[in-house]
């Protein structure tokens, strides 16, 4: 019996201590659930440009749902887009989520600084695509990194563009020149018999134009990158970084132009043209040219309905298109196309408020990675919702015809995020590329031997990623902007002969007294810090 009663306890000792194990464990389930719970909501401002989306579209609620964030999306014009941002800054009430690249002031001092730890956990998918296509640019993550921290944080985000590193096709039209009986155009000569016959076959037609009127400096740029210089990007010559409009080699193409013009080859009213008028006069058969042709422009039947090119072979049923090579002036000279870098100074901050509250800062940092580089989101970001918006075709995304425009994207919320976007994640974006582009682009661009490939246009340098800061300290990027604009109207004024190229000269004189010295070794010096090895 005492044995029995010796047995009981020690079993009840054993029961108690289970069951105490079971309370401890029970606890502890509790502190995990909490744990799990689903994360904070918030209210994530993204300010940006363009687009300004409905909040109560059936695309922006279903893309909240997603990130279980709310969003509150901010956009203005892109021209004004520096401004607000000041405003922002000046009354310290930041965005979460912006594009702080045109004020390093701001990216200083009105940015969140985050790790890259940080960065690999709540952007994981981002930061994947960034190490991929690093490597692709053939750029050590680290001088990346290092050109958007500040004091050893990040301060920005880029996974980079590969798309903006393939430039803007041209394309000629081939009927013409099987009219004349001319080969394909290679040289800039090859151009200008090509204009002189069609001025002689049609004396009241001008076989070039641009859109002048809110583009100046952007005209022609073509026939100016033949002489290797570009209207407002960096290029690298004998081994230095030198501004582009102040190049001898700009005065050269200037030359040819003004000549062109006083030979009829160029519409006087190029100077008034906007982008429809631009337009019109292709699609009306007064041009030989098409310039800023992306690679998924259609180009051959069946058109793209409502194309300039659909357009203008239903006005002209003989017209044929086809892509042409960018003009050369010597064979010692590169055509200076005028595209990016892999990794621009454009990316990701996140509002300097974020710092007190890190949860709201991974929050924010995560909304960023879903819409960029997460399928579902992207495709709801970009296209809207499958069926209302748009539709696959072979697996592609077709917006519909009646929401393909601004109007159409407002109102039902997709086509945004054009700034405070941290680059794009290639993989993602190519796989809503349709055939016709991505053979295009792989014949013209990927292979070595395309018409527009790295080894045949001169693209591999072409931006200085700023500001320009002078030894003392002042900010030369907004001391040239002024000049800038007046070089536009001087480079307008010496094509249609009311200034000549010794007012040229005697402007680029006084520009390089003023700021281009100091900005072209400005350049060169943050070139350096930001890429040598």
């Amino acid at each position: 019996m005492q044995k029995r009663r010796i047995l009981t306890a020690i079993t009840a000792s054993i029961l108690a201590v289970s069951l105490a194990g079971c309370s401890s464990s029970s606890t502890t389930t509790k502190k995990d659930a909490a744990t799990s719970a689903p994360p904070k909501q918030y209210s994530i401002k993204i300010f940006t440009s363009r687009v300004q989306p409905n909040p109560e579209s059936e695309a922006i609620k279903q893309l909240e749902g997603k990130l279980g964030q709310k969003l509150e999306i901010m956009s203005v014009p892109d021209a004004n887009y520096a401004e607000k941002l000041n405003l922002y800054y000046a009354s310290n009430d930041m965005p979460d989520v912006f594009d702080a690249s045109s004020n390093e002031e701001i990216r200083k001092n009105g940015t969140a600084k985050f790790t890259e730890d940080e960065l690999k956990k709540y952007m994981p998918l981002s930061y994947a695509a960034a190490l991929k296509q690093y490597q692709d640019f053939g750029i050590e993550k680290q001088k990346v990194f290092d050109r958007f921290s500040v004091d050893g944080k990040l301060a920005s985000f880029s996974m980079g563009g590969k798309e903006l590193t393939y430039p803007y096709g041209l394309v000629v039209r081939q009927d013409l020149l099987e009219e004349f009986g001319l080969p394909m155009p290679k040289t800039l000569e090859d151009w200008e018999t090509f204009l002189k016959a069609y001025k002689q076959k049609y004396p009241n037609k001008y076989p070039l134009s641009a859109r002048g009127k809110d583009l100046i400096r952007q005209s022609f740029y073509a026939f100016i990158a033949a002489f290797g210089t570009s209207y407002d990007t960096w290029q690298m010559k004998d081994g230095k970084i030198v501004y582009g409009p102040m190049m001898p080699e700009m005065r050269d193409a200037l030359e040819l132009l003004a000549r062109w013009y006083k030979a009829g080859y160029i519409n006087p009213e190029w100077i008034t043209m906007d982008n429809a008028a631009f337009n019109n006069d292709w699609i009306n058969g007064n041009t030989v040219i098409s310039q800023f042709n992306r690679l998924d422009t259609v180009i051959k039947a069946p058109y793209t309905p409502g194309s300039p090119y659909d357009l203008l072979s239903g006005k002209n049923a003989k017209a044929k298109f086809e892509w042409v090579p960018f003009p050369k002036w010597k064979d010692s000279v590169k055509p200076a196309v005028n595209t990016y870098e892999g990794i621009t100074n454009i990316g990701v901050s996140f509002g300097k408020q974020l710092e007190k509250d890190p949860d709201k800062l991974h929050a924010a940092m995560g909304v960023v990675d879903k819409i960029m580089s997460d399928k579902d989101s992207f495709m709801l970001r970009s296209y809207g919702v499958l069926g209302k918006t748009y539709d696959l075709v072979d697996n592609i995304p077709v917006v519909k015809k009646e929401l393909n425009n601004t109007d159409g994207n407002v109102k039902e919320g997709f086509a945004w995020l054009f700034k405070g976007a941290p680059g794009s994640n290639w993989d993602l974006v190519k796989s809503t590329k349709t055939p016709y582009y991505l053979d295009n682009l792989k014949k013209y661009a990927e292979d070595a031997s395309g018409q527009y490939s790295k080894a045949n246009t001169e693209w591999a340098f072409s931006r200085v990623n700023g500001p320009l800061i002078s030894p003392s300290g002042e900010n030369l990027d907004a001391k040239g902007k002024a000049k800038t604009e007046e070089w536009g109207l001087m480079f307008a004024s010496v094509i249609v002969g009311s200034k000549s190229l010794a007012d040229f000269d005697k402007f680029i004189e006084s520009w390089k007294k003023e700021w281009g010295n100091d900005a072209t070794e400005a350049a060169n010096r943050l070139y350096l810090k930001q890429w040598q090895k």
